[in-house]
This record gives structure tokens, C-alpha cells and sequence, in this order.
């Protein structure tokens, strides 16, 4: 590509401006700034390795300030509080995803980590809706948690949904 005179002048005239301004910059950024070994590009603090200390200003820590105490009821029983927690599901659940496949046999899912034979219930937690399956040991290689036949799938979402979020209740 060749340049013609305008394209020319223009080209010079960038490089002449380039040359003037870059100095000027760097010469007003740098001004009034120390310079020797202990400055540092942007005025960033530095730890004086003589005396161990650093040259930033100090804050309160959390400690030096004094605490804030809220308005509310007191416990009667020697400054101890009672928290309700709920009582704890008898059934034990597993979280995990499903997918769908062709298995042999009635009523059956393949699921990691659960005893063959052991009946579980499958909730879908997207939509609520629940199957109950037979279970038996998923092969080593299974991505998901849990396999169900196609048929089972259908019931908790459509097809086109797998892999679903779903709850295994033992």
C-alpha cells in the first residue's frame, strides 16, 4: 500500500505530536515526586526494612473499639439463650441430579451409593412431584446420581429437562 503526500504529512504530524507529548506526560506525572532507591511507581507505601514498621497510617483495630450492644430480651437463665432447632428428618436424603436410559426390569433405578434392593422415593425439586423405584448399584462409570427408566423420568419432568435436581429419600 502506497501513501500519498496527505497520508504522508498526516503520518509526520502524528510522530512529531507523539514525541512532544509522551516527555511532557511522563514529566508532569513524575514531578514533585522523589526519586532515588526508596521511591516507588505510584506512590504505593512501603515497608521500612530498618526498622521493621510500616509507613502507613494506623486504624482502630475491632479490638481497641468499644462494643455495641443491642436493645432486646434477656435470657432468665444466667445469660444463656434457648434456640429451638427443629428435629432432624428420620428419613435420611440425598441431594444429587437424574437422567434418564433404558434399564431391564420393572420399577428399577440405578443409583450411586445406595444398597440394591433398598425402596426409595425420587422427588423432582424443580416441579415437586415424586416416584418410588427399586434401587440397584449404578456402574462405576454413571455421571449422575441417578438413573431412572424412561417412563419414571417422564412422571417427574419431560425429556428434554435432564439432567433434573432431585431428592432421594431412603
Amino acid at each position: 500500500m502506497a501513501l500519498d503526500d496527505t497520508d504522508r504529512r498526516r503520518f509526520f504530524l502524528v510522530v512529531v505530536a507523539s514525541l512532544l507529548v509522551v516527555p511532557t506526560l511522563w514529566w508532569f506525572d513524575h514531578n514533585g515526586q522523589p526519586t532515588g532507591s526508596d521511591a516507588v511507581p505510584g506512590g504505593a507505601s512501603t515497608l521500612d526494612s530498618a526498622t521493621g514498621q510500616s509507613n502507613l497510617s494506623s486504624e482502630p483495630t475491632v479490638i481497641t473499639r468499644t462494643p455495641i450492644f443491642l436493645d432486646g430480651p434477656m435470657s432468665v437463665v444466667g445469660g444463656i439463650s434457648e434456640i429451638a432447632i427443629p428435629n432432624a428428618d428420620r428419613l435420611e436424603t440425598i441431594i444429587t441430579s437424574a437422567t434418564f436410559g433404558r434399564l431391564s426390569g420393572a420399577n428399577v433405578c440405578l443409583a450411586q451409593n445406595i444398597t440394591t434392593g433398598q425402596e426409595i422415593t425420587v422427588t423432582n425439586l424443580d416441579n415437586n412431584r415424586s416416584i418410588t423405584c427399586r434401587s440397584q448399584l449404578a456402574p462405576a462409570t454413571q455421571v449422575h446420581g441417578l438413573m431412572l427408566q424412561t417412563t419414571q423420568f417422564e412422571t417427574l419432568a419431560d425429556l428434554t429437562d435432564a439432567p433434573i435436581p432431585v431428592q432421594i429419600r431412603l
